[in-house]
């Protein structure tokens, strides 16, 4: 029983707060929101940097590269894989799938 009168005050809090969402969905409630448009839309034309957004934009891809590049350097076997190329030229025809002259 101890356990239950415990739980009486979230339970009063837990309906408030369904009637605070009931009355925002009746309308009631305030909105905080600007009323038109933040970024005015601009058809077929490039948006309008900031200073800030163009340093930022350039740092960030400077680091990627500068990220990208290093691991390439320092981890090519990553990329390339771990083991030598095979040389074409020592293939066979048989290996190849190539028929031999004499079959047509």
């Amino acid at each position: 029983m101890s356990a239950l009168t415990r739980l009486v005050p979230f339970v009063r809090g837990g309906g408030s707060l369904f009637r605070g969402l009931r009355a925002r969905a009746a309308g009631s409630g305030a909105r905080h929101a600007g009323g038109g448009v933040h970024i005015e839309p601009r058809y077929r034309q490039f948006p309008q940097l900031t200073r800030s957004q163009v340093i930022k934009a350039e740092f960030f891809s400077a680091t990627m590269w500068f990220w990208i590049l290093w691991r390439f350097w320092h981890d090519s076997d990553a990329v390339l894989g771990h083991f030598p190329y095979p040389d074409p030229s020592q293939w066979t025809d048989e290996e190849l799938g190539i028929l031999p002259d004499d079959e047509d």
